[in-house]
C-alpha cells in the first residue's frame, strides 16, 4: 500500500512533512557562533528520508522522516546511500543535490541532474509529495550496485546504466506504490522540473485534510499539484462510491503530479505523472492576490475512458487565472474502473444500482471545492464546471445528478452534447450497463466480486484492449443513486441543476456532435429555465486555414487555455482532419529529415501559422468564458451575446477572425 497521507504508514512515519520546509528549516539549541552547538538542517528536493550523513565530529546518522540531519557549525558533511557517495558540503539549514555537488552552479549540471533522477526514482512509495523515502532495502541494493553508478555522464547514458539496479530493485519488490508495473527510471526533464517547483518560493494553505505547501508557478500565481480528495479506490474500494481521505499531520507538499487514472498505458506519455488506480487527486491554480474569486472546475476529455488533467495545457498559469478566477482540474476514475455496472455490484449496493463511480468522484471533488477553495482565494458560492468532449459529457451528467445539486452554479459543455434518448427507461439504462460489465467479467474469467477486485488494473485494461472494446462503451447510466432518472426524464421533470449554461461545438467537429447539438437544444430548451448560450467555434490558424482545414474536435481548447502547443497535440492525436476525415500531410519544413506528418512538432507548429489573430482570439475566448463564470453572461464590452431561445435561434460564431452574433443555430453545424 502506498504510504499516502491516508495510510497507517504515512501517519506513523511521515509526521510533520515540513512546513515552509523546503527552503527554510534551521533549529539551533544555542548560540550559532558556538562550534559545539548542535544544529539541524534538512536535505531537500522533496525532503529525503534515509540518506547516510557523516561529519567531521557529528556521529554518523540518517536523515529522518522530515529529511532532517544534525551538524555542528562549520562542519563539513558527506551524504551517501550506503556505499554510493552523493557529495559533501558545509552544514546548513537547507542542503540540496546542487549544494553538495562540487563545482556545480545549476541543477542542469549533469551530475546534479543524474542525482535528482536517482533520488526521485528511488522513492519507496512513488509519492514525492510526502517526501523521498530511501528504505533499508533500497539502500542495501543501491549500496551493492554503487560501483557501477557514475553521475558524471549524459543523462541518457546514466539512465541506461541504472538497468541492473532497477532490475534488482523491482525483483526485490521494494516499491510500495499501487502500480503493478515495474518501476522505471524517472526522466531528467521530470526530475529537473520537480526540483524547480520544490525549491521555488512556497505558499502554505490550510484544508480540511491538513496543511498544503504549494509553489510559485510564475510571478503572479500559486499552484498546488496532487491534492488528495478521496482515498485510493483499490481493493475493497474498487467499484464503490469514493471515501473521504484521512487527514494528515504537518504540511503535505503539493509540488508533484499525482498518478493519472488507470487506462491504456499508451496514453501515459501524453500527460504528466505515473498511472495507477491511486488517482483521486486535484490541482489548484490561483492568482497570488486571490480573494473570493469565481472558481472554474475543469473536466478533461477522452470520452469517459482515457486521458488526464495532469496536463500542462489545462494547468497553464497564463490561462484562465489571468482573468481573475481560481482554476481546479480534477482526476477521477475512468473506463471500467469509473463506469462499470454489473449485476453483482447492483446486488451488493444498498441502493441496488451500480456504475457512475467516476461521476461520484467528481461530486467528491466538488464537495472538496465547497469546503476548501476559500482558503485558496476562491468563492465556493460561485463555481462553474466546464469540460470538452468527454469532459463536456461529465459536466452535463452532473447537471442531471441530485448528488451534485448546489455544488456548482454554472456549466459549460464544449463538444459534449448528444441527442437525448426519449425511449430509455431507468431499468433499461441500468440493464444495458450491467450487460457490459457481465461481458467484461466473462472475458476476465471471474465469477465473483472478490476475484474481480483482486485483479491488477493492468489485466483489466489489457482485456479491453485485446477484445477491441471501444472506449465510448463506458459512460454514465441510471444507477438508482447518483443518476436516479434518465437525462430525458430530467428534462421533462426539471433538471436537478437548472443553471446558466454554455454549449457549443467546432466548425469541423465530429459529424455526430455537430448533428446532435441542434437536436439536443430542441429537446430541452422549452422546459429549461436558466439562460443558455450557444457558440460555434470556427477560428483556425492562418496556415491551417490555407490548407482548407476547419476547426476540429478540441480546436477551441488551446485558445481557452492560452496554449498554442495544444494545437500540435491535437494534430498528433488525430483531431485535426481534412473534410474527407484524413490527417492532413505536413512536410519536413525544417529539413531535419522528419515530416510533420511523422510527428515532428516543430514542423507541425510552423505549419499552423499561429499569429496575432490567434492571440486576439485567445483573449476573446478567455474573457467570454471567465465573464460567464463571474456573472452567468459571456457577453463582452461592446458585444452582447444573446441567450438562446427556440424562437430567436441565436448563437455566437467565434471566428473565423472575430466573434459575430448570428441566427440559424438549428442549421449552423451542418
Amino acid at each position: 500500500m502506498r504510504n499516502t497521507p491516508h495510510s497507517p504508514a504515512a501517519r506513523l512515519g511521515r509526521r510533520g512533512l515540513l512546513a515552509v520546509s523546503v527552503l527554510a528549516l534551521a533549529a539551533a539549541t544555542g548560540c550559532s557562533s558556538d562550534d559545539d552547538v548542535q544544529l539541524t538542517g534538512s536535505f531537500a528536493d522533496s525532503p529525503v528520508t534515509g540518506l547516510d550523513v557523516a561529519g567531521q565530529a557529528t556521529k554518523p546518522h540518517k536523515t529522518d522522516a522530515n529529511g532532517q540531519f544534525t551538524y555542528l557549525a562549520s562542519e563539513v558533511l558527506s551524504f551517501s546511500i550506503g556505499n554510493l557517495v552523493l557529495g559533501s558540503a558545509t552544514g546548513a539549514s537547507t542542503l540540496t543535490t546542487l549544494g553538495i555537488t562540487s563545482g556545480a552552479t545549476a541543477a542542469s549540471d549533469r551530475r546534479v541532474t543524474n542525482k535528482l533522477v536517482l533520488l526521485q526514482t528511488l522513492d519507496a512509495d512513488g509519492d514525492l509529495n510526502n517526501g523521498i523515502q530511501i528504505t533499508d532495502a533500497i539502500r542495501g541494493l543501491v549500496s551493492s550496485n554503487a560501483a557501477s553508478i557514475n553521475f558524471d555522464q549524459t543523462t541518457a547514458a546514466f539512465a541506461t546504466s541504472l538497468a541492473p539496479l532497477m532490475t534488482a530493485l523491482n525483483a526485490a519488490n521494494v516499491f510500495t506504490d499501487l502500480d503493478p508495473r515495474a518501476r522505471t527510471v524517472r526522466s531528467s526533464t521530470a526530475a529537473l522540473e520537480h526540483f524547480a517547483r520544490a525549491t521555488s518560493p512556497r505558499q502554505v494553505v490550510s484544508t480540511t485534510g491538513g496543511q498544503l505547501s504549494g509553489f510559485e508557478a510564475n510571478a503572479s500565481t500559486w499552484q498546488y499539484l496532487g491534492i488528495p480528495y478521496a482515498k485510493p479506490p483499490v481493493g475493497e474500494l474498487r467499484w464503490r462510491p469514493p471515501q473521504a481521505p484521512a487527514a494528515w499531520t504537518g504540511v503535505r507538499h503539493a509540488v508533484a503530479w499525482s498518478d493519472q487514472a488507470a487506462q491504456n498505458p499508451t496514453y501515459q506519455a501524453l500527460n504528466e505523472g505515473g498511472m495507477s488506480e491511486d488517482s483521486l487527486y486535484l490541482n489548484v491554480t490561483a492568482p497570488k492576490n486571490a480573494s473570493k474569486l469565481p472558481v472554474m472546475v475543469w473536466f478533461h476529455g477522452g470520452a469517459f475512458t482515457i486521458l488526464s488533467n495532469n496536463s500542462r495545457q489545462y494547468n497553464n498559469p497564463t490561462g484562465v487565472t489571468t482573468k481573475g478566477v481560481v482554476l481546479v482540474t480534477v482526476n477521477h476514475r475512468l473506463g471500467p474502473f469509473g463506469y462499470l455496472a454489473h449485476p453483482l455490484l447492483t446486488a451488493e449496493a444498498e441502493y441496488k444500482g451500480s456504475g457512475n463511480y467516476g461521476q461520484m468522484d467528481l461530486v467528491m471533488a466538488l464537495t472538496w471545492v465547497k469546503n476548501n477553495i476559500a482558503n485558496f482565494g476562491g468563492d465556493p458560492a460561485n463555481v462553474t464546471i466546464f469540460g470538452q468532449s468527454g469532459g463536456g459529457g461529465k459536466t452535463y451528467s452532473l447537471m442531471n445528478s441530485p448528488q451534485a445539486k448546489g455544488l456548482f452554479h454554472k456549466a459549460i459543455n464544449q463538444s459534449g452534447a448528444s441527442a437525448l434518448l426519449a425511449n430509455s427507461t431507468p431499468a433499461s439504462s441500468l440493464a444495458s450497463n450491467e450487460a457490459i460489465g457481465s461481458a467484461m467479467f466473462k472475458r476476465l474469467g471471474v465469477t465473483t466480486l472478490a476475484q474481480a477486485r483482486a485483479l491488477p488494473w493492468t489485466q483489466i485494461v489489457q482485456s479491453d484492449i485485446d477484445a477491441g472494446i471501444p472506449r465510448e462503451i463506458y459512460r454514465p447510466a441510471v444507477d438508482n443513486y447518483h443518476l436516479p432518472k434518465t437525462y430525458y426524464q430530467n428534462v421533462q421533470d426539471g433538471m436537478p441543476s437548472d443553471v446558466p449554461f454554455m454549449v457549443g461545438a467546432t466548425s469541423g467537429d465530429y459529424a455526430s456532435l455537430r448533428g446532435d447539438l441542434p437536436v439536443f437544444m430542441s429537446q430541452r430548451s422549452a422546459l429549461y429555465k436558466s439562460p443558455q448560450y450557444v457558440y460555434r467555434f470556427s477560428r483556425v490558424p492562418d496556415g491551417w486555414a490555407a490548407m482548407g482545414l476547419a476547426s476540429g474536435h478540441g480546436g477551441e481548447v488551446p485558445y481557452l487555455f492560452n496554449y498554442p502547443a495544444g494545437m500540435a497535440s491535437n494534430y498528433t492525436l488525430g483531431l485535426v482532419l481534412t473534410n474527407a476525415g484524413a490527417k492532413p500531410p505536413i512536410a519536413d519544413l525544417n529539413g531535419n529529415g522528419v515530416t510533420g506528418t511523422a510527428g515532428d512538432i516543430a514542423d507541425i507548429t510552423t505549419s499552423m501559422g499561429w499569429g496575432t489573430a490567434d492571440t486576439a482570439m485567445v483573449d476573446t475566448v478567455l474573457t467570454m468564458w471567465t465573464n460567464f463564470a463571474k456573472t452567468g453572461n459571456p457577453s463582452l464590452a461592446g458585444l452582447a451575446w444573446p441567450a438562446y431561445t427556440p424562437a430567436n435561434d441565436t448563437y455566437m460564431e467565434l471566428g473565423p477572425v472575430t466573434p459575430v452574433v448570428k441566427t440559424g443555430m438549428s442549421t449552423a453545424y451542418k
